[in-house]
């Protein structure tokens, strides 16, 4: 019998106790891939995610499925993101993009599919984690074939300007596939797609999740779990409304097999903290993120820079070793670059002025975590026991994140472009014969002095042979609990050093094996057939 979502924001003030098989905390990649996979194995499955839903039906314009998104920024933050769009690192240094919704990040990321990096899956290796490149296809190809991740060579203006620079330069660039089908270019992916061409969690994992019985509470917040001996007993929640305030509705499950986390690397630790589960102390720490610094070309035409797949042209050239980086492209929405621009007033009207209807971006995500003297970030929870993330840039990455912003700055001038803007404060315009200079003395270290962005966050539960790093184990197990799992980012030793949509989904898969083998049962791969992989030389 199909199962279905329940709003916790429509339901009449109660108390409820529910007693599945399973439940799962967080609908973004690993939950949906672990719903699915648990609820096809035959087991009782409940989702409880904290945002909303993302309802189907007809909308205003032509083939939109999806009426909640309307495509405008302002309010789609405020509605999908965690904090609405505001989340930062307690020194307020790095701006945090988090999906907080149905279907996590996989509603509001970019479409970037790319597999993990091997060279940080040999890191991995060195620090006991089971996962090779070789035992990870089956799970890579499942996800291929299952979404589908494509090649998609719609190319909007960023990246046209990117092909050009980098051929002027002769610096090697190529297709990053995506998990979009029948794309409208619309540009919206980053503030949900009304049309349902990207196939993001709330399209693929969790109806299929529905449809084999699961159901899914959304506006429902995790408090804490509940344990008894080495078994988790209870998970409790509340429902919040439109305006994420608890309602008087609260909701109790006793799960006949177990918990399985996915709420993000920030979400997990935070839901761990507040059930005092901290394995001394570990819970949260070694936090890691991708670090991304921004450019913005202005060129001679205009460029409807919102429009089009925001991220499917990218450089593997810088990508190798610890400190690496890869320069990827994207699209310029005028309400999230004005807020990162550090700026107000006039000089943020010339910005916008100057930069918008002309502009085209690029930007780097930076490898971090490989350092084992480095601490990192610390998830730890605030005065209200909401976790917050506490990060500082690695020395290690300085250089790295300014000649990042060098070398993109070289591309887009090659390409054309009369003038580029370095996100620091106060404002840097580098031109084809001054700025270079300036770029080299950007602290990254000091918050403020240059916007920093990260959509990846990663690590905070980590797997590890180390007893004293290890939270999860190799069956992804939490510390000594027998019933508890964690299947997301969290449980990354280090950062991937690539989009990690692709690795949770495949982790998350291996994970659910694990659960179905621990609970004596089937666990099937069902889309093995089809091309090669759709990465050369992966």
């Amino acid at each position: 019998m199909p199962g279905k979502i329940i709003e916790g924001r429509n339901l009449k003030p109660q108390d409820w106790t529910l007693m599945p098989d399973f439940c799962v905390v967080g609908s973004g990649a690993g939950g949906g891939v672990c719903a699915l996979k648990l609820a096809e194995a035959g087991f009782d499955v409940i989702v409880l995610e904290e945002g909303p839903n993302i309802a189907q039906g007809d909308g205003p314009a032509p083939a939109q499925k999806r009426p909640v998104l309307n495509e405008r920024e302002s309010q789609m933050y405020k509605l999908l993101y965690q904090e609405g769009g505001t989340r930062l690192t307690a020194n307020g240094g790095v701006k945090v993009m988090q999906g907080r919704c149905l279907g996590g990040g996989t509603a509001v990321n970019w479409s970037a599919c790319l597999p993990p990096r091997l060279e940080t899956l040999d890191e991995w290796q060195k620090r006991g984690l089971p996962f090779t490149r070789q035992n990870l296809e089956p799970f890579l190809r499942e996800v291929v074939n299952y979404l589908p991740v494509v090649r998609n060579d719609k190319y909007n203006s960023s990246a046209r300007k990117f092909i050009e620079g980098c051929a002027a330069l002769g610096v090697p660039h190529d297709n990053l596939p995506n998990n979009t089908h029948d794309c409208r270019e619309c540009g919206s992916c980053g503030v949900g797609c009304p049309y349902d061409r990207k196939m993001s969690g709330f399209v693929k994992w969790l109806p299929d999740a529905i449809a084999k019985g699961a159901t899914v509470w959304t506006d429902t917040k995790v408090d804490k779990l509940v344990a008894g001996g080495d078994r988790v007993t209870e998970v409790h929640a509340h429902f919040i409304d439109g305006k994420n305030r608890p309602t008087k509705g609260t909701l109790v499950v006793k799960p006949k097999k177990g918990v399985v986390l996915a709420a993000g690397s920030i979400g997990t630790p935070g839901v761990l903290l507040r059930s005092k589960m901290d394995l001394g102390k570990r819970v949260g720490k070694f936090t890691h993120i991708h670090p991304v610094t921004i450019t913005i070309g202005k060129y001679p035409e205009k460029t409807s820079p919102a429009y089009g797949v925001p991220d499917n042209m990218f450089t593997p050239k810088f990508s190798a070793g610890p400190t690496g980086y890869l320069i990827e492209t994207g699209s310029f929405f005028p309400v999230l670059s004005a807020s990162a621009t550090l700026q107000h007033g006039e000089e943020l009207h010339r910005i916008m002025r100057d930069y918008y209807p002309s502009g085209a971006i690029s930007y780097a995500h930076h490898t971090t975590g490989f350092d084992e003297q480095e601490p990192y970030g610390t998830v730890r929870l605030d005065d209200d026991g909401e976790p917050e993330l506490d990060y500082r840039i690695p020395k290690a990455n300085v250089k790295p994140m300014q000649e990042s912003l060098v070398e993109m700055c070289r591309i887009h001038l090659a390409a054309g472009a009369t003038s580029v803007y370095v996100m620091r404060n106060p404002p840097l315009e580098v031109k084809p014969t001054s700025g270079f200079e300036e770029i080299r003395k950007i602290d990254f270290t000091e918050p403020q002095r240059a916007t920093i962005f990260t959509v990846h966050v990663m690590g905070g539960c980590q797997m590890n042979k180390d007893e004293r790093r290890r939270v999860v184990n190799n069956d992804f197990t939490f510390g000594q609990m027998k019933n508890l799992w964690v299947v997301d980012g969290s449980l990354f030793p280090t950062a991937l050093g690539a989009n990690p949509q692709v690795t949770i989904y495949s982790l998350a898969l291996w994970g659910a094996q694990e659960i179905c083998r621990q609970n004596n049962a089937t666990f099937q791969l069902n889309h093995q057939q089809g091309g090669a992989l759709p990465w050369p030389g992966y």
